[in-house]
Order: structure tokens, then C-alpha cells, then sequence
């Protein structure tokens, strides 16, 4: 009784947050500052995003990322689920972007981030920003108000006005990746998600006492000696990279390099500069969490390194902030150094505080002198006797009072609270030898950090500009990639709205998580759509049908809990499996019959690809061209609808289709019978049945795609050979039998020697060791007949003699095969270096040579391409003699070699197009005879054997449509596909509710008429 009056309440509360949302505003996270909304609904199928101005190269970058985005992106929030498309009264004409100063592309603290956005019933839409980042704001806000169901792209409440900007500078997430590591592509993928919510800084915690992960180039031993492994590190490249995939998103990256505390790492190669490392067992005495180690403050060496890692990494982080750590240092490890003691022995006048404020001096000094702006940890302020510049930023974490007393003292403040905003909270402690919680216990929920406020207990105006951010924190003690996503978010959204928004809205009502749970289950949804996997917050048949019922009213829609009768789907819920069709009630012939014509309405669509003529050169393009999202949600991704009939087939064009759609009509019925009754077995009348055919392939098909395509995801590996894309499960037989590169490299292997041998006495025919048994008994058999039927004795001793000698002679005969190909990879050598020194005496071509002259003594001009990577773009503008300027001949030298890669591509496109598929026609022909796919015997198809291989264009648009939208390294995971996967269950919804085995046939052909 309990937990029906506790889901009653709250489902009266989702009617009051219903009530006080548009569902316009229902889509968008963080939620805008101001904006007003009508009541139509405007159709968005043509919801493309272009500049009124000329734009910078980030705008462009970010226009073409959110077209790809809208292009691909399908949400449907899950209140939407089993509605009917809403009535439209007007048509979007897409967006239109104006960024006044569009040449500032300035990422610092004080870059304008605020936006308006205008979005016609009819029309239009118009985006105008200060800046190309207050831009981006806008048009990840105008991506979350585009919602899609039934096919079709629409936004609704409008017109809509919005007028956005941030409250606080600084909405931050730090992410520490020396306690565990965190690959490149995790990162970026960690920075999608920032943009998706509006955050703008990456506070890096880059390196501590567990780790050194990032290069070095002033000190190469800190990551060779103190990364986890050669390939758990951050080279330069590595750096600029995640520097300029964030700065293309409007996120800032602050480093920081923690010290004097925190610096085992640093004790592996400079040991000399180190006090109290890795004390044991009593490490607790030394430092706050194994293993121990601080830099010597006694030292000038240690203050010389600290000042030369500051000094180095300026230069590579371009921010004009740069975080120096200082947190939890321990007198006590520094006491009871044996070279402190001595040092202060030897000058009476100095303490251990002495000399960590002239540490922290010359620390924060280098910072200055290098024209950046310090930000350190709070200890640095309230824990030592050291008085840190005035502009400092503060970093407060220890407790929530601390905000106030920093901007009290003048500094302006984060807000890091480890009681609201530390992730890694909440899951025990990680220490081995500690039983129980974990320090600082409970788990912070979405909840808690939402109802935290930064500004709380700060009266003063003038203080209160003073907090200019806040920052969640994940401490990677118990984190790592496989848990990244979902120790993230949706956590981490609910503070950036809180640091975008504020608590408040205009008009001065304090927002409660009541209120912002839609939203926020909205925005985790969508994430999961773009590939960041976030936690889920409640269950699915709450967001159903509670919510759905929410704004129903009192009508029997899911969840409305009516105690009687067939109009609550309480009652449909536990009737229907076993009502005939006469006995339903009108609600539930109602959802029925809506779900039975969405399924007419997909199904008419793959009919209508049989009528279309499809030109041969949209085949070759594959059916992502040809059919809709809708038609390609069936089947999940490109590989399966080519499988299970290849429906872009040039030899049966777009005739297979009908008879794909009957069998994965069947398949998916019968698996979800299969499925939902686990006893299918030895249910009375049923029999033993088959597991679904539709993903349970034949054995050849199998290798390419796995067990279960429909469900599994591809794993794709490339082949050292050709370079090709290919499923792991078929990599292997690729490399032996299909690869020609493999083919030519097996026929090198053998010896030019062993070739000549084969020509004049025929091939040699190995005999393996285990053989020689049996031609020794052979022999004796054969010695037999001719000793006049006395066999012959051939001992033990002889056998294994011989069977010796074998092994022997194969050894030599392998190490012939080696010298020779050795010799033989020695004189291709020889001759390709005598054929460079053959084209450097040939006469120069300026025109088409790089043509720069070493300065040293005796060389010859270079005779690269004009793209020379040896030579910078400076040198082969002055040289001399060439018939036009550098830059013309560059650019028709790129020119042609594009149009040669374009006519090697067409060409490839053409053979690719012209083999048939001999597994599409093995399939649809198994079908068409009544059979499964996969039936017919191999032979049949003998003269094909290579046809039903992924041509390269195939495997590409494969590759594509895993990456979805975005192809940057790993901005998506390639193993995930949510967007497609999201249609796929969807449709399936709606085949198992339609065709449920209970009703039987005659029930359902009679409602559909």
C-alpha cells in the first residue's frame, strides 16, 4: 500500500511539472534564461543550419558537426512513446546563424557566451550570437528542440523566442588521469558530452604520486619512467589534439601539475630532489594516500624542476590559466627528512613554513612572469602562511564554508565542494586494509548536486561576482574507461545547469528536482543517442507511462491505475494475453490499431522500393541512400539489410524487398515469443522450436558477422595486408583466402632458389614427421614381396633414425629459404637506394621538386615533391628558378593528384559495383523456394565464391554509419550504434504488442481491416 500511495504522489507532482513546462522547454537542458513559447507545432524536416556572415573556420566546423547531427539524429522522448505524430501548422526552413564578431575567436574567461534564438511557426529560424562559442550555445539548444516520431522531424510550442546567456564563467569538470588512465578517445568523447550541456573548461588533472603520464621533453625519465606502460601515455601530439577538439567545442583546458605534494611519480628518475619516498608500511604518517613522496623544499634543485615543468608546459598549454595544485602538502614528511633537518640545523633562522612559502613564492612568481594567471587548491590560501597573488584563482574543496571566506579575503572562487560536487564519492573505500565507507561518503546524487548553490550564505553583491564558477571532480582511484561514462553523467549535468542557469529562473522561482526530472531524463536519453553511455535515472515503464499518464489527464492511457473495466492499461496489462478480440475495450482497439498502422505505414515503404527504378549509380551509393531511417531502423545497421536479402542487389534490383520484410516479420515474432517464454519448450502444443532465423545465420555467414548480427554490434579490424575494414569474426579467412596482397606476399616468401628447383625436378612435396612411420612400413611391405614374402625388420633404432634425419633436412631446407630471401631483400634494397641516387643525378624539376639546398657542405638540391614534409613552406617559397610562384604550383600539383585519387576511387566504385553478391542471391533465392537463408548447398554458387565479400565502398558505408554523425577519432565509440539500435527496439515494440501469439492471426487481419 505504501509504494501505491508513494507512485500516486509522485505522479501528481509530474502533473504539476507538466503544467509549468512547455514541451518546447520539456527538450532543453540547460534550460535558457529567458524564453517564451505558442502553441503550434512546426514541421522540421528541413532543419539544415547556414551563416548569414562570413564565418570563422571554428563556426564552419561547428555548422557542418550539428548538420551532421540533425541529420542523423532521431530522439523521441520517451513521454512520446506509442503517440501519434502531432498536427503541424507550418514548415521550417531551416536555421540561419549571425555572429557579429565573427573574426574573435578568444577562448578565455571573459569570452561572451549568450545567444538569441528565433523560431517561426512558419519560416525561417534565425540564430544571433556575440561570438562564434555564444553561437555554439545556440545551436546545440536549437538540436535539442528538434524531437522526431512517426517518421517525421518537428518542433514543438511555437513560435519560440529564447534569450540565453551563462551565469557563472567557469562551469568546469575535472578528470584525473594519473590514479588510472583514460585513452585520447575517451576524452574526446568526454568532450562531446561537455558541449552537449554547456560546460567550458576541462580541468585536467594530469599527473600525481601514482603516475606521470604525459611527455616530457625537458625531462624525458618523468613519463618513461613514470607512465604505467609505454602506451598509457600523453605524447605532445596527444596534448594538441584533445587542446583543439576542445577548442572547437568552446571548452577551455586548464592543466594542472600538482606540487610540492603528490610527486612520487617525479621520485622514479629524480630521486635526488625527493623527501619521504614511498614510505612503508606507515605511509599514512607522510602523505594522505599511498604512495608517498613530495619535493624537497630545502633543495634549489626542487624548486629549479618545479619552475623548468612550469616553464615547459606554458609553452604547450595555450590558457591563460594555469593550475598548480598545492593541496594536502605534510609538514611531517619534510620534518623528518634527514636533508631538512640538516639544512635547517645549519640556518636556525628557517622553518619548514619558511620554506614552503618561498616555495609557493617562486612558484606562482614563474607563473606571472610567463603571463599566466595562477589557480591553485585552497590549502595554498587557509593552510600556509603564504599570501597568494591577488588575482589567484581559488580553488575551494575541503568544505562549503571555504567560498566564502575566499571571496571574503578578496580571491575570486570555484566552487569545488567535495560534500556536492566530488563523483567519486559513495562507492567504499579503496584501501585493501580499511573496512567500510569511503572518506567522503554518500554517493552524490543528481539530486544533491542540483539543490547545491555556489552563492548560498554570500550576501554581499560584490562577493558574489567574486564566484566565478563551479566544478564537478572525478578522482580516478575507482574509476576508469569502462565506468568513465556513467560516473559522469547524467551527474555532471545537473551542476551545469545549476552554473549556466542559476537556481532561479526571470522571474525569481526557485527550481526543484521535481521540476527538472523530465528534463533531465530527456537530456540522458539524448546523450545515450550520441553515444556517451550515462547512467539511467528510473525505470523505463515509470517514464512511460506515469509521465505519459501525467499529461493524459484522467483518460485510460499506460499507467492511469483505473480499477475497473478495459480502459486502464493496469487491466490491458494483465488481460489482454487472453482476451479475444471482441472482448477488448475501446482503448486498447484504439493503441492497437494506431500500432498496426505505423507497421502498414513501414511496410508500404519498403513496398515502395520495389516500384522506384533505382539508377545505377544510387546502387552503387547502398540503401542508406535509397531508403529512410525508418525502413533501415528494421534492421539496425547497412550489413544486415544487405545480408538478408541485399534489397540494392543490381541483379534482382529492389525485388527481394517484400520477401525480406515477411521473413523479419516472422523472425522478430517468433523471437520475442522465444524470448519472453522461457519454458517455449515444454509449453502444451508448442513443441520444440527453432531459435529465431533471422539471427541465427548460416556457417559461412557467421564468420562475417557473428552469431547474432541483430543484437551484437560489429567489431571491425583492418587488415595488415590490403588495409581493408573487415569483421573480426572474418579476419582471419580474409587474410588466408580473399587478401591478394597476403596471396603475392605468401608467393614472395618462397625462394627464387626453391622456384628454380621446382621448375627443373617438379614441386617438392614435404612429408610431415608424423608420416614417416608410415613409408617406412611401406617400404617394408614392399621389401617383402621382393624377398619372396620374407618381410623385412626395420628396428626402432632405424625408424627414429630416419625420422631424424627428416627434421634435419627440413631445417636446412628452411634455412636455405631464409638466406635467400635475405640476400634476396639485401639486393631490392641496394637497387632502390641505386635508383634514388640514379633520380638525384637526373636534371632538377623545379616546377615539380621541392628543390631546397642543404646548408651543408657538398648537397644536392631536394628532389622530393613540392609537398616535402623534410622542409618548411618558407624554404620552398625562396627557392629560386621556378616558372610560376610556389603556391600556384603547389595548388595544381594537389589538383591533379586529387583528380588521379578520384579516378582510382571511381574506378574501384565500378569493379565493386559490378561483382555481384552471391550471398544476397543465395539467400533470396533459399527464400523465394520456400527455404532459410543460408539453405542452399555452397557448390551452387561455385563461380562466386568471392561475390558475397564487403567491397570497399560496402565496408566504408559500414564504418560510417557506426561512427553516426561524428567521424573524429573516437568522438563515438565504434562498437555503438544507440541512434539506430533506438529505432530498431522501437519497431520491435511494435511488432511483438501487434502480433502477440495469444490473440492468434484471425484476431489481429480482422482489427487491421
Amino acid at each position: 500500500m505504501y509504494i501505491i500511495k508513494s507512485i500516486k504522489h509522485m505522479r501528481s507532482a509530474i502533473v504539476v511539472v507538466l503544467g509549468m513546462l512547455s514541451p518546447a522547454m520539456a527538450s532543453i537542458w540547460p534550460i535558457p534564461f529567458v524564453y517564451t513559447n505558442g502553441t503550434s507545432n512546426t514541421a522540421a524536416n528541413n532543419a539544415q543550419i547556414t551563416a548569414r556572415s562570413p564565418t570563422s573556420p571554428i563556426l564552419d566546423a561547428a555548422i557542418r558537426r550539428y548538420n551532421e547531427l540533425i541529420e542523423y539524429e532521431s530522439f523521441t522522448p520517451p513521454t512520446d512513446y506509442n503517440k501519434r505524430p502531432p498536427a503541424t501548422d507550418g514548415s521550417l526552413a531551416g536555421l540561419s546563424v549571425l555572429v557579429i564578431d565573427d573574426d574573435d575567436e578568444t577562448l578565455s574567461l571573459d569570452t561572451d557566451e549568450s545567444y538569441t534564438l528565433d523560431i517561426p511557426t512558419d519560416g525561417m529560424a534565425k540564430l544571433k550570437a556575440s561570438s562564434v562559442y555564444g553561437a555554439m550555445r545556440g545551436m546545440e539548444t536549437y538540436s535539442q528542440l528538434l524531437v522526431f516520431n512517426g517518421g517525421s522531424r518537428f518542433i514543438k510550442s511555437t513560435p519560440i523566442h529564447i534569450e540565453d546567456k551563462p551565469m557563472l564563467k567557469h562551469r568546469g569538470l575535472l578528470l584525473d588521469t594519473a590514479r588510472n588512465y583514460y585513452p585520447v578517445g575517451d576524452i574526446l568523447r568526454t568532450l562531446d558530452a561537455m558541449s552537449f550541456n554547456k560546460m567550458n573548461i576541462f580541468h585536467w588533472h594530469i599527473v600525481d604520486s601514482q603516475s606521470w603520464p604525459v611527455e616530457s621533453k625537458t625531462f624525458p625519465d618523468l613519463q618513461s619512467k613514470g607512465a604505467y606502460a609505454t602506451n598509457m601515455q600523453y605524447s605532445y601530439k596527444d596534448v594538441q589534439e584533445i587542446i583543439n577538439y576542445a577548442r572547437l567545442r568552446g571548452i577551455r583546458v586548464i592543466p594542472e601539475f600538482d606540487m610540492p605534494g603528490h610527486t612520487y611519480a617525479v621520485g622514479l628518475s629524480k630521486p635526488e630532489i625527493m623527501s619521504c619516498l614511498n614510505k612503508q608500511p606507515s605511509w599514512d604518517n607522510f602523505a594522505p594516500e599511498p604512495p608517498s613522496g613530495q619535493l624537497n623544499i630545502a633543495k634549489p634543485a626542487a624548486r629549479d624542476f618545479a619552475i623548468d615543468i612550469v616553464s615547459e608546459y606554458v609553452r604547450l598549454f595555450p590558457d591563460n590559466v594555469f593550475h598548480l595544485g598545492g593541496d594536502e602538502v605534510n609538514r611531517n614528511c619534510w620534518k623528518e627528512d634527514p636533508d631538512v633537518r640538516a639544512y635547517l640545523g645549519a640556518n636556525p633562522e628557517e622553518t619548514v613554513e619558511s620554506l614552503l612559502v618561498d616555495f609557493y613564492d617562486k612558484l606562482h612568481g614563474a607563473v606571472e612572469s610567463l603571463n599566466r594567471t595562477g589557480m591553485t587548491w585552497e590549502e595554498t590560501l587557509f593552510h600556509s602562511n603564504y599570501v597568494p597573488p591577488k588575482n589567484t584563482i581559488i580553488q575551494s574543496w575541503i568544505d562549503e564554508a571555504s567560498i566564502p571566506k575566499t571571496v571574503a579575503k578578496g580571491y575570486r572562487s570555484i566552487a569545488s565542494p567535495a560534500s556536492a560536487y566530488y563523483l567519486d564519492c559513495g562507492h567504499g573505500s579503496w584501501l585493501s586494509n580499511v573496512a567500510g565507507t569511503s572518506w567522503c561518503d554518500p554517493f552524490k546524487t543528481w539530486m544533491h548536486i542540483y539543490n547545491f548553490d555556489p552563492m548560498a550564505n554570500i550576501t554581499s553583491a560584490k562577493e558574489r561576482k567574486l564566484v566565478i564558477g563551479a566544478e564537478v571532480a572525478l578522482w580516478s582511484e575507482q574509476s576508469d574507461p569502462t565506468v568513465l561514462d556513467a560516473r559522469l553523467w547524467p551527474r555532471t549535468a545537473a551542476m551545469a545547469e545549476t552554473a549556466w542557469s542559476g537556481k532561479t529562473d526571470s522571474r525569481g522561482h526557485v527550481r526543484t528536482t521535481k521540476e527538472v526530472a523530465q528534463r533531465l531524463h530527456n537530456q540522458r536519453f539524448r546523450m545515450v543517442g550520441r553515444g556517451i553511455m550515462a547512467e539511467p535515472l528510473q525505470p523505463l515503464w515509470l517514464l512511460r507511462r506515469n509521465l505519459a499518464l501525467g499529461s493524459g489527464g484522467n483518460g485510460g492511457g499506460h499507467g492511469s491505475g483505473s480499477g475497473n473495466g478495459s480502459n486502464g492499461s493496469n487491466s490491458s496489462n494483465s488481460s489482454a494475453a487472453n482476451a479475444s478480440l471482441d472482448s477488448m475495450g475501446e482503448e486498447q482497439r484504439r493503441i492497437l490499431r494506431r500500432k498496426i498502422e505505423a507497421l502498414k505505414a513501414i511496410e508500404l515503404e519498403v513496398e515502395q522500393l520495389k516500384e522506384d527504378r533505382i539508377e545505377q549509380t544510387t546502387r552503387r551509393l547502398g540503401i542508406n541512400k535509397i531508403a529512410s531511417m525508418n525502413v533501415l531502423s528494421l534492421f539496425g545497421r547497412e550489413s544486415d539489410w544487405q545480408r538478408v536479402p541485399n534489397s540494392a542487389s543490381e541483379r534482382f534490383g529492389a525485388a527481394p524487398a517484400q520477401l525480406t520484410w515477411d521473413l523479419l516479420k516472422k523472425a522478430v515474432a517468433e523471437e520475442d515469443k522465444y524470448q519472453s517464454k522461457k519454458n517455449w519448450s515444454s509449453t502444451k502444443g508448442r513443441g520444440n522450436r527453432k531459435p529465431p532465423i533471422a539471427r541465427r545465420l548460416d556457417a559461412d555467414s557467421i564468420k562475417k558477422f557473428g552469431v547474432y548480427p541483430m543484437q551484437q554490434y560489429p567489431i571491425l579490424s583492418i587488415c595488415d595486408s590490403c588495409g581493408r575494414q573487415v569483421n573480426a569474426h572474418f579476419l582471419k579467412e580474409h587474410q588466408e583466402t580473399l587478401c591478394v596482397v597476403s596471396a603475392v606476399k605468401r608467393e614472395d616468401k618462397r625462394s627464387a632458389a626453391v622456384k628454380a628447383k621446382e621448375k627443373e625436378e617438379g614441386p617438392v612435396v614435404a612429408m610431415a614427421v608424423k608420416d614417416v612411420g608410415k613409408r617406412l612400413a611401406s617400404e617394408a611391405l614392399s621389401e617383402e614381396g621382393d624377398n619372396g614374402g620374407r618381410p623385412s625388420k626395420v628396428s626402432k633404432r632405424e625408424q627414429l633414425r630416419l625420422e631424424k634425419e627428416q627434421r634435419e633436412k627440413e631445417k636446412a631446407d628452411r634455412r636455405e629459404q631464409l638466406r635467400v630471401e635475405k640476400e634476396r631483400r639485401k639486393r631490392e634494397k641496394d637497387e632502390k637506394k641505386e635508383r634514388e641516387l640514379a633520380q638525384t643525378r637526373t636534371a632538377l624539376d623545379l616546377d615539380k621538386q621541392c628543390g631546397v639546398l642543404s646548408t651543408e657542405p657538398g648537397s644536392q638540391p631536394c628532389t622530393r615533391s613540392l609537398t616535402c614534409k623534410t622542409h618548411s613552406m618558407a624554404m620552398k617559397r625562396g627557392v629560386r628558378g621556378r616558372s610560376k610562384l610556389f603556391d600556384a604550383l603547389l595548388q595544381a600539383h594537389l589538383a591533379k593528384s586529387r583528380s588521379a585519387a578520384a579516378a582510382k576511387n571511381a574506378a574501384s566504385n565500378d569493379a565493386a559495383a559490378k561483382s555481384s553478391n552471391a550471398a544476397a542471391v543465395r539467400n533470396a533465392t533459399a527464400i523465394a523456394l520456400g527455404g532459410e537463408a543460408g539453405a542452399l548447398d555452397e557448390s551452387f554458387f561455385e563461380e562466386e565464391s568471392d561475390a558475397d565479400r564487403d567491397s570497399d565502398a560496402e565496408a566504408e558505408l559500414v564504418i560510417s554509419g557506426i561512427r553516426c554523425s561524428r567521424g573524429k577519432p573516437m568522438a563515438v565509440r565504434p562498437t555503438l550504434l544507440p541512434r539506430r539500435r533506438h529505432h530498431y527496439l522501437r519497431v520491435r515494440d511494435l511488432f511483438y504488442d501487434a502480433l502477440k501469439p495469444s490473440m492468434g492471426g484471425d484476431a489481429t487481419d480482422a482489427l487491421a481491416s
